[in-house]
């Protein structure tokens, strides 16, 4: 169980493979229901997409959008399909017109502030990201994005180095993402999440002082960042240093307040202190949140199996 994490920008690139059961059942005047043909090719489309297969998602997409043009959705889809196959001018013009045809669809106009992003209209991006939270204050990805926009827009936040930092974040090996995260701490000394990133990399090929190292840079960077705060809270897990561990969980979740990765850290850290009380509290709480969280499961029912 991974329970370190990294961080890049955090979008709301993806499609929830459901039914398309939004379509009215108005028929043509020779019988045909088009609508059930638009519905078919969704669904066509999102076959193709789950098989990796984004091209033909896309074809079958644009063909549902001749019969249903207006389908803010489907516009939607296309444009996370696009940007899959990095066609980012024809991404930013599929989220555009999901957002035209829906200004309410703050999905949409948060893929369409990242893609803006990507393109190097700043100002543009920000509008976007400023529509998405006015259609959802609470949406984390917009208000995020908005303050990452913001950094490059008053160069606290050199580009170069976020492209680094997202060059990084796609790669598998751990050793190349540490040697791009560098480069990116080389121009801009100061990003914080890619302290963090670069982290978790650390861990993960066994380096822990840097870890250490770079999750302390993050969180004096950036004291209001519970992933860091999270993460160097695990590393104190980890060493046996749980009063350290305990506060500093405490603190990432004061910071956000549903933060489930910190709340299970925190219980598997009362359980390891033999503070089984504070643990069951803590499950509990988990299970509140999220009824099917395997961690919390776990644990609760290993400590009902004690108490019997």
């Amino acid at each position: 169980m991974k329970t370190i994490i990294s961080y890049t920008v955090i979008l709301s690139l993806s499609i929830i493979f459901t039914s398309c059961a939004w379509f009215s059942k108005e028929q043509d005047a020779d019988g045909t229901d088009k609508y059930i043909l638009a519905e078919n090719y969704v669904s066509q489309g999102i076959s193709h997409f789950k098989n990796e297969e984004d091209s033909l998602a896309v074809v079958s997409w644009q063909k549902a959008l001749q019969i249903i043009p207006d389908d803010a959705e489907v516009h939607n889809f296309v444009g996370i399909a696009y940007h899959k196959m990095n066609k980012i001018y024809e991404a930013s013009r599929a989220f555009r017109n999901a957002v035209k045809n829906d200004s309410s669809y703050y999905d949409a106009a948060n893929n369409y502030g990242y893609t803006l992003f990507l393109l190097g209209k700043y100002p543009e991006a920000k509008e976007a990201f400023n529509l998405a939270v006015n259609a959802n204050p609470q949406f984390e990805p917009a208000l995020k994005n908005l303050k990452l926009v913001d950094k490059v827009m008053t160069g606290s936040l050199n580009i170069k180095a976020f492209e680094y930092a997202e060059a990084a974040a796609d790669k598998e090996d751990y050793q190349e993402q540490i040697d791009i995260y560098k480069r990116a701490i080389n121009i801009n000394p100061d990003y914080a999440k890619v302290h963090n990133n670069i982290a978790v990399a650390y861990y993960y090929e066994g380096m822990n002082d840097s870890a250490y190292y770079h999750l302390q840079q993050a969180v004096r960077l950036q004291k209001d960042y519970p992933e860091a705060i999270n993460n160097l809270g695990y590393l104190n897990k980890i060493d046996q240093k749980y009063d350290i561990a305990i506060q500093l969980f405490l603190k990432a979740i004061s910071l956000k307040p549903r933060y489930i990765s910190a709340l299970n850290n925190l219980g598997e850290t009362y359980l390891e202190k033999g503070d089984k009380a504070n643990a069951i509290k803590v499950f509990d709480t988990v299970l509140d949140l999220d009824s099917s969280d395997k961690t919390a499961q776990h644990y609760m029912a290993e400590l009902k199996k004690e108490g019997e």
